[in-house]
């Protein structure tokens, strides 16, 4: 067994019973061996110095789809519905290697920030080849990982034999029985919207996860959504609710009493689909709520700035609440909802909890699997507050030095480990330039106004020349 020593950091566990403290964390191989105040270096093969450094669990994105990466920006301008017509019609367009080099390279960039668990939300399940290949990135690029199985159609991929709810069904099971529960790697499913199916369809695909036992997850952008599912008996703990806004407090009541997380995506939510984060209202009402990137085509994926972000709408929102009532700033028993420990503790240990993997991941926990954070506290030191207020408030993507998944080092002095990234660039490139229609042999042409039109309206097709 090899053990590594991270040594004199100023250490954020996440596990309530043993706290936060200046001191030791040992690795050993895959799993986490000791935390402590001070640990005997006797028996270490590899001391590191983290006495300038924060040493955390390393953080949970519950929603990402990484099949954007090499079209990353095509959406950063969109307004109102246009991502769907410039973003989804091109799902369809890519292969089976695309879907490879997209997803190791969105798995890259979330290593670079710290992210060493993923829910990947992937749209583009053309095929089970597809899926297949998704896999392969995902355990190749080093990052853990549950891969969102979409039960959504793709006809402008033209694919004739995937088509239907039951082919797709019997597809996932096969995967599932071909994987290991235990593996670093695991599937989910990504649901429908329950606006492009009925309700019938909707139920039959949460009884498909539950029956394979996988998490699942939906976009809840609607109005009732979410007690059209608590009719029909699908609330549960193994369903998470991305955005949630339309929700009204009775629903939210319904989620904490039937089980359910609410994933929020700040950047999203807010600059793009113009709604307000349910942060506040879901942490009032006792609704679990973790955070997520989303859309790459449109973000980045510096997992810090979303949480960061998620910080300050929430506390504009209950601010411009306070002030309807006759209160600026003054604290109340239940405003502001949120503060940095709670915000770092929804980041790791509630998102590992919603993704079924808290008795693994999540915390500094002796035995948990070694998925660890080390962030350089940079050229000025600690801030002047709690750690915790330094890692949301002051630290960026530029001050994350190593990061463990499983105990491998996958990101060394900020650096990507075993990657060559002039060689990734190219590869994602050249997925860019196939899926945009410039690349030599691509048979794509540019979109139409009615193509785009129709997928803003959440229909048609694109197809090829």
């Amino acid at each position: 067994m090899k053990k590594t020593l991270l040594k004199g950091g100023s250490v954020l566990t996440m596990d309530p019973a043993l706290g936060d403290f200046r001191g030791d964390v040992l690795i050993g191989d895959d799993r986490i061996l000791d935390v402590a105040p001070k640990i005997d270096e006797s028996e270490v093969d590899e001391i590191i110095d983290a006495a300038d450094s924060i040493v955390l669990p390393g953080l949970v994105d519950c929603h990402n789809h990484m099949w954007q990466a090499p079209i990353r920006g095509l959406a950063s301008n969109c307004w109102g519905r246009e991502y769907f017509g410039v973003i989804h019609p091109l799902a369809g367009r890519y292969r089976p290697q695309d879907m490879h080099d997209a997803t190791f390279g969105a798995g890259a960039e979330l290593l670079l920030n710290g992210v060493t668990t993923v829910f990947d939300f992937c749209h583009a399940t053309n095929s089970p080849e597809h899926a297949e290949a998704s896999l392969e990135a995902l355990e190749a690029v080093g990052i853990r990982a549950v891969f969102g199985f979409c039960f959504r159609p793709r006809p402008e991929a033209g694919t004739s034999s995937f088509d239907t709810l039951d082919e797709r069904i019997a597809v996932l099971q096969r995967l599932a029985n071909a994987r290991a529960t235990t593996d670093r790697v695991q599937l989910g499913v990504a649901l429908n919207n329950i606006d492009h199916v009925s309700l019938e369809a909707h139920a039959r695909e949460v009884k498909a996860a539950r029956e394979i036992g996988l998490v699942s997850t939906l976009h809840s952008n609607l109005q009732g959504q979410v007690t059209s599912s608590h009719e029909l008996g699908l609330l549960g703990p193994d369903v998470l609710w991305v955005h949630a806004g339309p929700a009204t407090d009775a629903e939210l009541t319904m989620l904490r009493q039937n089980g359910g997380t609410i994933v929020s995506t700040p950047q999203i939510e807010a600059g793009h689909m113009g709604v307000v984060p349910m942060i506040g209202r879901a942490v009032q009402q006792g609704v679990p709520l973790v955070f997520g990137v989303d859309a790459t085509a449109a973000v980045s994926g510096d997992f810090l700035t979303h949480l960061r972000i998620g910080h300050a709408l929430s506390r504009l929102t209950e601010v411009m609440a306070e002030r309807q009532v006759g209160r600026s700033g003054v604290r109340t028993p239940t405003f502001p909802s949120i503060d940095a420990p709670a915000l770092l503790r929804m980041a790791t240990l509630d998102a590992a909890r919603a993704l079924g993997l808290d008795d693994r991941v999540g915390s500094l926990t002796p035995g948990k699997q070694a998925d660890v954070l080390v962030l350089r506290t940079g050229p000025f030191g600690l801030a002047a507050s709690s750690v915790a207020d330094h890692v949301v408030f002051q630290a960026s993507a530029r001050d994350i030095d190593l990061v463990f998944v499983d105990g491998v080092p996958r990101v060394r002095a900020g650096a990507l480990a075993g990657v060559s990234l002039p060689e990734l660039r190219a590869r994602l490139d050249g997925v860019r330039d196939w899926v945009l229609g410039r690349a030599p042999g691509s048979h794509w042409t540019e979109l139409t106004a009615e193509d785009r039109k129709r997928y803003e309206e959440g229909q048609g097709k694109a197809t090829p020349a």
